[in-house]
């Protein structure tokens, strides 16, 4: 591929069913960004071109603080693409690989962020397609983004998801397995978000194992309590954790709702109160 105007070209790293990415530098700026173009053997192909499209539009129109901020678009040789920014940040899923909890204060804010960004996308009628901690970014402190190369979708195509494994198991809402339970709605990510506020907890997902197994316990209802595995975390995170993990889709908290919940817990003074050093008692 040739590198548009202002960038320089670097190597392709990834790709997908329309799509292939690659590494690049925005040369005025002088900062690592990420080229997504078709790909080459699918330039004659009408579908996918329409699916390439169909993404890049989605994503351009988003404009969020914790969502991959699209920079430019454009089409060289007959091969469209789209600019965001790097996505070779450290993700989540790096942070929790040691199998431990995260501190408290930094959970709050990363799931605090990923509330934002979920109700965002709701108010655009918008579902994320798969919450989990790979596709979670983490550039700065308390600021994640989620990555949005295919994974954001219209919530019409949320039925297509319902046993079409999208979701990784271990995060996986109960209304993706059992139809009984209800269409899947933007309720299936805040599902997925409980899932990783209760890993950034106990430095574990609520059931661990093989995805096909994850995801039949979910849909049982087999999931251990916070409590079992982290009692000592405040009442708070116990309450928001239970809430976003609601078996009954209806019984969790609508996006707007869970902003809040999370707001409240991050402004708890118990939580944002530095610790003060005791003083040592002189002896006498």
């Amino acid at each position: 591929m040739k590198a548009p105007t202002g960038y320089e070209l670097g190597s392709a790293y990834a790709k997908d069913r329309t799509g292939v990415l690659y590494r690049a530098v925005q040369l005025k700026l002088d900062r690592p960004v990420t080229i997504k173009a078709l790909r080459a053997d699918l330039e004659a192909n009408e579908r996918a071109r329409e699916l390439f499209l169909e993404e890049r539009d989605v994503v351009t129109g988003l404009e969020h603080r914790n969502l991959l901020l699209t920079i430019d678009v454009g089409e060289i040789e007959g091969r469209p693409y789209f600019i965001t920014e790097s996505t070779h940040e450290p993700t989540l899923a790096e942070a929790l690989r040691a199998g431990e909890p995260l501190r408290e204060l930094r959970t709050v804010n990363i799931a605090l962020g990923l509330a934002r960004a979920i109700h965002y996308l709701d108010q655009r009628g918008l579902i994320y397609k798969n919450v989990r901690p790979h596709n979670i970014l983490l550039p700065r402190p308390g600021a994640p983004k989620l990555v949005t190369f295919r994974y954001v979708r219209r919530i019409e195509e949320a039925k297509s998801f319902r046993g079409a494994n999208v979701q990784s198991g271990a995060y996986c809402a109960p209304e993706l397995v059992r139809e009984d339970l209800g269409p899947v709605t933007i309720k299936a990510n805040l599902y997925a978000l409980g899932a990783l506020l209760y890993q950034m907890l106990a430095g574990e997902p609520p059931v661990a194992g093989p995805s096909a197994e994850a995801r039949a316990a979910h849909a049982a209802g087999k999931v251990p309590a916070l409590k079992e595995k982290r009692p000592y975390v405040r009442q708070r995170a116990h309450t928001i954790v239970n809430r976003l993990l609601s078996h009954d889709p209806r019984r969790r908290p609508d996006p707007g709702s869970a902003v809040a919940l999370i707001e409240a817990y991050r402004n708890d003074p118990l939580l944002t109160r530095p610790l003060k050093p005791r003083r040592k008692r002189r002896r006498r």
